[in-house]
């Protein structure tokens, strides 16, 4: 709906893509805003949307490590080594060859960045946490080698200074392991969800998966001694 009054007030919109996507983020929560606060019978309009028009509060809470998606993050502060706040966002994004193309191709894009801040809007019925990473340049900050994507977390973040944050219910992810102690490069290693969804979450709420959880306070329950062998079913010894 936004877009079609974009095109209808203004046709250089409708003859190029790029143009009607940048106004179209640039004024979308200002129309959002104006259009559910305009309405006569807010019957029609779900209270979702109502919170989503008004906006969230301006204070918001800053996390530094979040569990979600079956994931633990930890932001790159409290996790030198690199390995739980490596992100990986799969996203549908408008491509072109070039900054003066006008032709537009939509596709999916994948991002890998790093996680800096953790960052929970209050929209005061629910609560939506929101990740701020550093992204690798998709550019010639990433590259395929013998099979591998290897990553550059060093240079090229200017590339999305203003557009660093996602979802955090969009984030997947990944660890990097240095090519070598003077490289630039990281080669990208998925992970795999953990088992967390038996945490026990403060509120009981439609939204309790985006509750602000702090792992700081969990404390590690596994011995390292701890024997995960079956007990209900008859071992088989293999000679190695």
């Amino acid at each position: 709906m936004h877009m079609s009054e974009l095109r209808s007030f203004d046709k250089r919109l409708g003859r190029n893509e790029n143009l009607l996507h940048k106004k179209h983020i640039d004024t979308f929560a200002t129309w959002l805003h104006n259009k559910i606060t305009g309405q006569l019978l807010l019957d029609n309009v779900s209270n979702t949307l109502k919170w989503l028009a008004r906006g969230p509060r301006c204070q918001s809470m800053s996390y530094s490590s979040f569990v979600i998606n079956g994931f633990r993050f930890h932001t790159k502060d409290v996790e030198n080594s690199r390995q739980n706040s490596g992100i990986l966002v799969e996203a549908t994004t408008i491509c072109r060859s070039s900054a003066k193309d006008n032709t537009h191709v939509v596709g999916k894009v994948l991002y890998y960045g790093v996680l800096c801040d953790i960052i929970v809007l209050n929209y005061n019925a629910f609560h939506i946490p929101i990740f701020k990473c550093d992204w690798a340049n998709i550019v010639n900050g990433i590259k395929k080698e013998d099979g591998f994507t290897l990553v550059n977390l060093h240079e090229g973040h200017r590339q999305f200074e203003n557009d660093a944050f996602i979802l955090a219910s969009q984030a997947k992810q990944v660890f990097y392991s240095r090519e070598n102690e003077t490289s630039n490069w990281y080669v990208v290693l998925q992970a795999s969800p953990s088992d967390f969804h038996a945490l026990h979450m403060e509120e009981d709420t439609s939204y309790e998966a985006t509750i602000p959880l702090d792992v700081t306070q969990i404390e590690d329950t596994h011995e390292e001694d701890e024997n995960f062998a079956r007990i209900d079913a008859e071992g088989i010894l293999c000679d190695i």
